[in-house]
């Protein structure tokens, strides 16, 4: 039997999501890709001792050593070469397969020229144009803009349903000032980009028609950054932070009758920083400058927006107790704590406030919302603090709305 290619020799998993199953009388895992190229894929038990050494860092002979170490048996390296021919033929590990795999649906999803709509069905958002519509407007009702253009925003990105009263307090707010010809949009990339900003150069689908974005602004911003990487691209197709938030503005536009906007969409990955303060590192420097460089040579009026949730704690993302109202408490005022922050018109404290000791209440969108109070600048104004508690105990996710004037 042939060995794999050299490119395989130290097999390596991409990031995937691992579940503990049975099938039928078998253990063993079952292993998911969250972009969707791969088919889920079952590993029985008694494999785990041989791919849970597929790291990258160990040839296939070293995975044969250390397996004959630590059981005193020897497994034969055409074994384990089959085993990662056929865990690459799945599309699970890093591999040139993997990468042209990936190529071909990226260039499939860009040269469709609009990200088609991913979340409408989900909790209070309905596929029906009308329904919608109808939903919306009881979510935030129609007003008149008596107040001067904002510079920035932060919103909820989770579920409509959940976030109502964070949806209708930001975009309220949003709704009464007067409307941003560009809408630069921050959100939250949950399967985890590898870069700190990807901007997609693509219109956005949603049931209220589709938004049109300035593929010019993107463009500015990678020319000065670099370019996006296939993996992060790929990514928008199912993100939801983002798709929300298009399609709040949407209903906004239509509220106002206004002439139609432009959006620039970039999915946030992590800032990382020696002090957990990015604001003096070079690169987000290089960051934050490309963006202030790229809304000053627009020539428009732009807005800056993030659709942003907060913390999420409880057993159901692996906390060992329930959610109580003792923990509730705490985090209603570690969390006014750490928003006092933007407040004030300091974003950089902000993300050191919640990278402090590791980001221990699991806030999703420090990079975003930094982002926001770098780019809007000034003060902030809080339009709302909420926290969604599931009946159980299980878990509680907050949000919050903030409004640059």
């Amino acid at each position: 039997m042939a060995a794999p290619s050299p490119d395989l020799e130290h097999p390596a998993f991409r990031p995937l999501e691992v579940q503990r199953v049975q099938q039928g009388r078998q253990n063993g895992v079952l292993l998911l890709d969250r972009l969707g190229i791969a088919e889920p894929t079952f590993v029985p038990e008694e494999l785990l001792p041989i791919v849970g050494r597929f790291d990258g860092a160990k040839s296939v002979t070293a995975v044969c050593a250390e397996l004959a170490d630590a059981h005193g048996e020897s497994v034969p390296e055409t074994f384990v070469h089959d085993l990662v021919r056929q865990l690459d033929e799945r599309l699970v590990l890093r591999s040139p397969r993997f990468e042209q795999a990936l190529g071909s649906q990226v260039r499939a999803f860009l040269a469709a020229g609009t990200r088609p709509c991913r979340h409408a069905g989900s909790a209070g958002y309905a596929r029906d144009p009308e329904r919608l519509r109808a939903e919306l407007a009881r979510m935030v009702p129609k007003a008149a803009a008596a107040r001067p253009a904002l510079r920035g925003l932060v919103a909820p990105h989770i579920d409509l349903q959940r976030g109502h009263a964070g949806y209708a307090a930001a975009y309220g707010r949003l709704l009464q000032s007067a409307p941003a010809d560009l809408y630069v949009v921050f959100g939250t990339g949950h399967a985890g980009p590898s870069a700190p900003v990807t901007g997609l150069p693509l219109d956005w689908e949603t049931p209220l028609g589709v938004a049109r974005t300035d593929r010019a602004f993107v463009a500015a911003v990678h020319d000065a950054l670099g370019n996006a990487t296939d993996h992060d691209l790929f990514l928008h197709r199912d993100e939801h932070s983002l798709e929300f938030q298009v399609l709040l503005l949407q209903h906004l536009a239509e509220q106002r009758g206004s002439p139609p906007f432009e959006v620039a969409c970039f999915l946030c990955g992590s800032l990382p920083s020696a002090t957990g303060d990015p604001s003096a590192a070079p690169h987000v420097q290089r960051l934050v400058g490309a963006f202030r460089t790229a809304a000053t040579r627009s020539g428009k009026q732009v807005c800056f927006l993030a659709g942003a949730d907060l913390a999420h704690l409880g057993p159901f993302f692996g906390d060992p107790t329930p959610v109580d109202h003792q923990l509730r408490l705490r985090l209603d005022a570690d969390e006014r704590a750490r928003l006092s922050q933007l407040e004030r018109g300091a974003a950089g404290a902000f993300h050191a406030a919640v990278m402090q000791h590791d980001n221990p209440d699991r806030v999703c969108s420090a990079t975003s919302m930094y982002l926001v109070g770098e780019l809007a600048g000034g003060t902030a104004e809080l339009l709302h603090y909420g926290q969604a508690v599931a009946a159980d105990g299980s878990q509680v996710v907050s949000f919050c709305g903030l409004g640059y004037g």
